[in-house]
């Protein structure tokens, strides 16, 4: 077996991973790794409640015990939701800036009070 990190061949049995899969040590570099690991896909539902916990004021720690996911999963889910909703604002703005507000902060688009044939 060849080191995923590394690519050594000085690697040793180092039991199992939680999904029963053989997991192995490197004798280079010392890392731990599995043969063909696979990614887990949480349904986006689930995502969704824990950004919603988070926003109502629930700890991250709190919110990983309740829904049985692990904590930096949490917290990559709501770096995550923060970065898509800057960038959600900053399109906004962008739009914004190219309007025409008068004083009090209305937004006058003169067109839309023109009739037809004026």
């Amino acid at each position: 077996m060849r080191c995923a990190y590394c690519k050594s061949e000085r690697t040793v049995k180092n039991g199992k991973s939680n999904q029963g899969k053989q997991r192995y040590k490197c004798k280079e570099c010392d890392r731990i790794f599995v043969e063909n690991p696979q990614r887990r896909h949480y349904p986006k539902e689930l995502k969704e409640i824990a950004i919603r916990l988070f926003t109502d004021g629930v700890e991250i720690a709190v919110i990983a015990r309740s829904l049985k996911v692990l904590y930096e999963t949490v917290r990559s889910w709501i770096r995550n939701a923060g970065e898509k909703a800057i960038k959600k604002i900053e399109a906004r703005k962008n739009i914004l800036s190219k309007k025409k507000f008068n004083k009090a902060g209305i937004y006058e688009n003169v067109d839309l009070y023109r009739k037809e044939g004026k």
